[in-house]
């Protein structure tokens, strides 16, 4: 083998698996049934055998990574929320959090993306309850219609001033594969009307 064949492909190796070791990291897990309990034996989707989708992107050049995050429904109170569920784990002090959830239909249409945004300590190797950065209002129609959650962590602050931004063109690219509808602003949080 010519030393030139030899040097090209261990670049080739070199490059492939910088390539590899950058890629968002996916994950999917069941996020429970699509029913929503009221109170009273009252249910939306009651006769539904649905279970939601949690759907996670990692990537592995970030400070933080979500574990089994997601997007629960609850009624309580006379209105429907949405709720944040997993973990975080920071590698560093990180000192601001912005995480993102993209909520999808029965049909894969995009219902609306939350952003729950932690600003607070968090302590490196610790698991950080993604409970505590909020909860949202929600709608029946909303509630009922709700199967598919997408996470991401958009943005951290570093204790020592670091900015972390995710990487627009790899989330767009894992969201193509998981054949969720994707259009322009969909990353972005949903205003309200």
């Amino acid at each position: 083998m010519k030393k030139s064949t030899v040097l090209g492909f261990a670049i080739s190796i070199l490059i492939s698996s910088h390539a590899v070791s950058q890629s968002i990291k996916v994950s999917t897990e069941d996020g429970g049934s699509v029913v929503t309990e009221l109170g009273y034996g009252v249910k939306v989707n009651k006769n539904s055998t649905l279970r939601r989708s949690f759907i996670t992107f990692n990537d592995p050049a970030c400070p933080v990574q979500l574990n089994s995050a997601g997007i629960k429904t609850l009624y309580d109170d006379r209105s429907y929320s949405y709720k944040p569920v997993g973990t975080l784990n920071a590698s560093e002090q990180v000192s601001a959090i912005d995480v993102r959830f993209l909520l999808y239909d029965v049909f894969g249409d995009h219902i609306k993306t939350l952003r729950g945004t932690y600003v607070g300590d968090v302590a490196p190797n610790n698991a950080f309850q993604l409970k505590d950065i909020g909860s949202w209002r929600a709608w029946e129609n909303e509630v009922s219609e709700l199967l598919t959650v997408v996470s991401f962590v958009a943005q951290v602050r570093t204790q020592s001033g670091k900015l972390w931004r995710y990487n627009e063109k790899a989330i767009g690219e894992e969201m193509s594969k998981v054949r969720l509808k994707v259009s322009s602003g969909v990353l972005d949080p949903t205003k309200e009307k």
